[in-house]
């Protein structure tokens, strides 16, 4: 049997500027946020790094606290409404945009096409595909991070004592790019920030070390620790984003 053309007079996506719908249409990667995260496991590990390599990976726009710190943090990702089971591993940089203060993450490495895809098309988070490995045995805790078959980053911590309750944890501020199709200019350009409401925490404190076995390998390792201060192990909620906000955008 054979249909004519005009027997189709169009195709089944109504699309609209008004309502995003992820890509592919039949079967997007990634529903729409906000996101609840349940049961993640994370290690953080907290360090001062060189000034000058902090300012590296910075936006002028953006200025490091005192102490040129770098908290650099490990999930675990079981259970995610809309995105799935992943995982990821981000540095994070205190920072200070006009009056705000918050923490700027220059990379991030995530685990499945649909975290990536939702990460960067939808929050302008700078994320490309790595795999983060984590655990713990008797408050020993082991990490890891490969990206293209390379070892990048490597983390151990020995935690214990008293349980940690609550973290200060700032806002987290991105710069979010949509290139035109010519590579001359953006279709879009700004800052945000964004809020997350995070609950049911159960974490413990303790020592670490951060290495990054390929010096040069990757541009993360220009993070490297002059001292690290502390680490943080455990679990909690996420509800992302809880608040989000433009900044300004660039022309």
């Amino acid at each position: 049997m054979t249909h004519s053309f005009q027997e189709y007079p169009g195709g089944n996506v109504d699309l609209s500027g008004d309502r995003p719908r992820g890509l592919p249409f039949l079967k997007p990667l990634y529903g729409l946020p906000p996101y609840q995260y349940t049961d993640n496991v994370v290690l953080i590990v907290v360090y001062e790094a060189e000034e000058m390599a902090i300012r590296e990976v910075l936006p002028r726009q953006l200025e490091p606290l005192p102490g040129n710190i770098v908290a650099t943090c490990f999930f675990l990702c079981p259970n995610v409404t809309g995105i799935g089971a992943h995982n990821f591993t981000m540095p994070c940089i205190p920072v200070r945009y006009g009056d705000l203060v918050g923490q700027f993450v220059p990379y991030l490495y995530t685990s499945t096409d649909a975290s990536l895809a939702c990460y960067r098309e939808g929050q302008g988070w700078p994320a490309v595909f790595g795999q983060t490995e984590l655990t713990e045995a008797q408050g020993r805790v082991r990490a890891r991070v490969t990206c293209n078959g390379r070892e990048i980053i490597r983390a151990t911590a020995e935690v214990g004592g008293e349980t940690i309750n609550s973290l200060d944890f700032l806002p987290i501020i991105l710069y979010k790019e949509i290139p035109s199709i010519d590579g001359k200019s953006c279709d879009a350009a700004y800052f945000l920030t964004s809020t997350s409401l995070l609950t049911n925490l159960n974490f413990r404190g303790g020592t670490g070390q951060v290495m990054f076995p390929d010096l040069g390998s990757d541009p993360v390792s220009r993070l490297a620790p002059v001292k690290v201060t502390s680490a943080l192990y455990g679990t909690l909620d996420d509800f992302y984003p809880e608040t989000i906000h433009v900044l300004s955008t660039l022309k």
